[in-house]
């Protein structure tokens, strides 16, 4: 289980009255994988989430004994939308047990989707390999080892659900580090938007000054104030995952010469090599092209390396940038190089 309080506590308010469907086969996991499973299902319940969980293959009467000795709220019920809303209504956990169940069978998928369920996560044999969240359309253009497997993931999305969940049955707590975290432990295809890059508002500003507080205080980013960002926020973008911001950038256009500054690029520490980076600034870049900006530019003095070797940037003498940037660079006293690309 996490140990970072917040990053679960961010999920609570978004998880609360939504509908999971857990599918599994208690005979074949291990008693502790189990157990860690069924007490994730108790947290689950605490912040509101209602569950179903559908037991396949043998081992039912253990999972009714799990739930009985954690003192959950449950009642079996058959595979019945309308009996499990009922039980679901009334804040209990519906047990369906159905051995001959496929565990993304149509059955299990319909049933899901007139619940009107958020997620429907499987519990798998094996780790799923391919990432940790598969947009539905590359899931359903997946090649390779997994291809039926998010094949068959993309259609359930199709079909109205929208997140499935690929889980390894073998990992001991392996809902919660799935469930609350932005980057989980097994593979989400997704689809909603549980990745997306927006414009900043007024309610991000606070977000945002936290987030980039440490970098701005080793010097790695130019320090800003509230007021700064709250008079450019047409200027900033914010990435997030699952509706929590974990980077942002700036651009700042020119009128004279008519370029654009890329600025304040930054991704959570726990989120960097993900690629979160090279995301925020194509958007920056195919901003800057809407504008009709024909080059940006950026100042780094640790990332130079980063914008030359993968984005395309070139060194570019400090002369032909805006004299007012000029004019600040030269007063702050920092060490930056300056880099630029061309918009096609």
């Amino acid at each position: 289980m996490q140990s970072d309080v917040r990053a679960i506590l961010q999920y609570v308010p978004s998880f609360r009255g939504k509908t999971f469907v857990l599918v599994l086969n208690a005979a074949r996991m291990t008693q502790l994988a189990l157990a860690e499973a069924l007490l994730d299902l108790i947290a689950l319940q605490q912040v509101g989430v209602k569950l179903v969980v559908i037991s396949t293959g043998s081992g039912e009467a253990q999972v009714s004994q799990l739930l009985t000795d954690g003192e959950l709220k449950w009642q079996a019920t058959p595979l019945d939308a309308g009996q499990a809303a009922a039980i679901l209504e009334r804040g209990q956990l519906a047990l369906i047990e159905s051995p001959e169940l496929p565990f993304l069978g149509d059955e299990v998928v319909n049933f899901a989707g007139e619940l009107g369920a958020f997620k429907l996560i499987t519990l798998i044999p094996k780790p799923a390999e391919g990432g940790t969240a598969i947009s539905r359309e590359a899931a359903q253009q997946w090649r390779g080892p997994e291809e039926e497997l998010f094949h068959r993931a993309a259609e359930v999305c199709v079909s109205g659900i929208p997140r499935v969940h690929l889980l390894d049955e073998a990992h001991q707590g392996v809902l919660m580090d799935e469930l609350f975290s932005n980057e989980g432990v097994g593979v989400m295809v997704y689809a909603d938007d549980y990745l997306s890059i927006r414009e900043i508002g007024p309610d991000d500003i606070s977000e945002l000054l936290a987030m980039v507080g440490r970098s701005m205080r080793d010097a790695h980013l130019v320090p800003r104030s509230y007021e700064e960002i709250e008079t450019s926020l047409q200027d900033f973008q914010v990435l997030t995952i699952d509706g929590n911001v974990v980077g942002c950038i700036a651009l700042h256009p020119s009128a004279e010469p008519c370029c654009a500054e890329v600025a304040c690029l930054y991704v959570k520490q726990n989120h960097g090599g993900l690629g979160y980076g090279h995301l925020l600034v194509e958007a920056a870049e195919k901003r800057a092209s809407k504008l009709g900006i024909p080059w940006v530019f950026a100042l780094s003095t640790r990332a130079v390396n980063y914008f030359t070797e993968s984005l395309g940037y070139e060194p570019c003498p400090i002369a032909e940038i805006p004299p007012v940037r000029q004019a600040r660079l030269q007063a702050s006293g920092r060490e930056s190089t300056v880099i630029r690309k061309r918009l096609s």
